[in-house]
């Protein structure tokens, strides 16, 4: 592809090899080379965070730091894109300019988001706090920008059971500083405990010798969890790579919720609210009088209105849509909570289409946000005010239970989506004042109406679902049942009747789990046959056929556990049955029975499978 040799070394990070070859390069036109993307070569430096390489090639030609790519970036930009933070700060120091833009407008700190890398782009609003406000091509802000980045936010990042227990097991270095300050609170209780009549010191005397050894034993058993846990944590993250990158995951979520904390500034948003009418300052000025600073402020405002003119129906969109309005119509919780936290006063601001953030959530259909939004309406001191609970549409008179009785979730393979939708109904039925419970807006119509004329086609394909599966399980349950009726192992005794394994344990486990299989399986039956006969209602969807489902599906699979249990006590008869069996042979037959469902199991947890925890739960709601 015609690279320069120099590039591909630096993208190799051979750092001492690129710098021979620079001490030898007598042109600078070579060391100014473009390669096949469009970079140079401190581009290419400059992703790959080599400062030594960089610094001999900026001190051979001092004008790379200027030049620019393909894409109209200088090194700088590819820095931040890549968040390499330390390169960043080095190349600001050789007078690279940290305002410079690409083609498509973006900043500094515009390139710092993009590259997922919050600790840099909190270090470059600090320093350069005119970025945080600036708006790329697009009309995005940095944190309107941030919203669009799915992997900086936990609520978006999908981890299976077992990732999701370490992810939440990582200690931070937070986490150990908070650690340490309650292990030196407790060591200073105990230092002023110790100085009484009824320290533990004194407590000890009053004992024999002998009982030292107990004493320790105590003391040594109140070392602090959290170190333990540390210690522990240390241990797994030396030998398991997935444990660092769950690592890594974590500590930038972390600094996300900082940056966007630093953000989310009280006039940051009042820039959003007051910059949707650019002529707004402009009229307000116009009956001042005439001062240099009023006129300036008038061009800029006719500049401005030009400007908003010439932005497409997209783009327009986005300069008027507050990021937290974004974070609602996108499910980012973590996201909408942290800003509402910061500046609660934007929970009061609308978007283009006169809706404030909880309204947007609860069209949406993003639970989770609702639920962050509630939790901050009510106690004692809440954070939000009560009347966004109680917001009614001025055009369609709508409250927010008429929104929630609009949105409909993606039903999928679930038969019982519909129970999911009426408990969403619920919870939003409780936010609501009793006043407005039974509001009927513009068409006259309650909110109660209206979710069941939104979700009939749920509602038939539900029902549809639940009787062809109780009509496929109810054969196979009876299959199985009537199959099973295998002959009991070994042969009768001629003088007592009793068949030989009589009295053998695997013989007795084996009468057991037999029955027990056979009532599971016709409890089974019965239970999915109903739901082929059942007259289905709406309301039963709540827990009535959600209820039947699981127990029918519960005893289902009891009753192929128990069979199954049943069929290996048989083969273990069959087999061993006349002789004296060995600790060798069971343990063999066990493994043979449980290595691979185990491994297959360990195997689904560790690549992110989950087993449904939500159809469990539907029991108990």
């Amino acid at each position: 592809m015609n690279d320069p040799l120099l590039s591909v070394v630096i993208a190799c990070k051979k750092s001492k090899l690129a710098v021979r070859l620079i001490a030898k390069i007598s042109s600078n036109d070579i060391l100014e080379a473009y390669n096949y993307n469009g970079d140079t070569a401190l581009h290419v430096a400059a992703a790959m965070d080599d400062k030594e390489v960089a610094s001999e090639l900026i001190r051979r030609v001092p004008v790379l730091v200027r030049v620019r790519n393909g894409k109209q970036e200088i090194p700088l930009h590819k820095a931040a894109l890549y968040g390499q933070k330390d390169m960043f700060w080095l190349l600001v120091e050789k007078n690279s300019s940290p305002e410079a833009r690409r083609e498509d407008g973006a900043t500094m700190l515009h390139c710092a988001i993009m590259g997922n890398a919050p600790v840099l782009a909190m270090e470059i609003a600090k320093t350069y706090p005119i970025q945080v406000e600036s708006r790329n091509e697009r009309a995005l802000t940095p944190l309107q920008l941030l919203v669009t980045i799915p992997e900086a936010f936990r609520s978006q990042v999908v981890l299976g059971a077992l990732d999701s227990f370490v992810y939440e097991w990582i200690p931070l270095e937070e986490d150990s500083s908070k650690m340490n300050k309650r292990d030196e609170e407790v060591a200073l209780d105990r230092s002023v405990y110790d100085d009484g009549d009824h320290s533990p010191k004194t407590f000890r005397s009053k004992f024999p010798s002998n009982y030292s050894t107990l004493f320790d034993l105590l003391e040594l058993t109140s070392i602090p969890a959290g170190w333990i846990q540390r210690f522990a944590y240390n241990i797994i993250w030396q030998l398991s790579p997935r444990v660092q990158r769950l690592e890594r995951k974590k500590k930038n979520h972390t600094e996300t919720m900082r940056l966007i904390e630093y953000l989310a500034k009280e006039g940051y948003f009042e820039f959003f609210v007051r910059g949707k009418d650019p002529t707004q300052l402009y009229k307000l000025l116009s009956k001042e009088s005439e001062t240099p600073v009023s006129i300036a402020i008038k061009e800029a405002a006719q500049s401005v209105e030009k400007v908003f003119k010439a932005l497409s129906p997209s783009s327009e969109e986005r300069w008027n849509v507050p990021p937290l309005i974004l974070g609602a119509q996108m499910g980012l919780h973590d996201f909408v909570g942290k800003i509402l936290e910061v500046c609660p006063q934007s929970a009061t601001y609308l978007d283009t289409k006169g809706r404030n953030v909880l309204q947007v959530a609860i069209e949406s259909g993003n639970r989770e946000t609702v639920e962050t939004i509630r939790k901050m309406t009510q106690g004692d001191n809440p954070i939000l005010p009560s009347w966004l609970l109680s917001r009614i549409d001025s055009k369609t008179r709508n409250t927010i239970l008429h929104f929630a009785s609009e949105t409909i979730g993606d039903t999928g393979d679930d038969a019982v989506q519909m129970q999911d939708e009426i408990r969403w109904f619920e919870m939003v039925k409780e936010m609501v004042p009793r006043e407005l419970v039974y509001s009927r807006n513009a068409d006259e119509k309650t909110a109660r109406e209206i979710f069941t004329e939104s979700h009939k086609e749920m509602f038939k394909d539900c029902k549809n679902r639940l009787m062809e599966m109780g009509k496929t399980c109810s054969g196979l349950v009876a299959a199985v049942v009537f199959a099973s009726s295998f002959s009991i192992p070994g042969e009768k005794n001629s003088k007592t009747g009793n068949p030989e394994y009589f009295n053998r344990l695997p013989f007795k486990v084996f009468t057991h789990a037999y029955v027990i299989g056979l009532s599971c399986a016709a409890t089974s039956l019965v239970l999915f046959l109903s739901l082929v006969i059942s007259p289905y209602k709406e309301q039963q969807f709540r827990r009535a056929i959600p209820t039947k489902y699981f127990f029918a599906c519960f005893s289902f699979g009891l009753a192929l556990t128990a069979l199954l249990l049943a069929f290996t006590c048989n083969i273990f008869l069959q087999i061993y049955g006349g002789q004296k069996t060995l600790t060798k042979d069971i343990l063999q037959l066990v493994l043979e029975l449980t290595v691979f469902p185990t491994v297959c199991l360990v195997v689904l947890l560790y690549r992110g499978a989950n087993f449904g925890p939500s159809f469990f739960r539907r029991i108990w709601c």
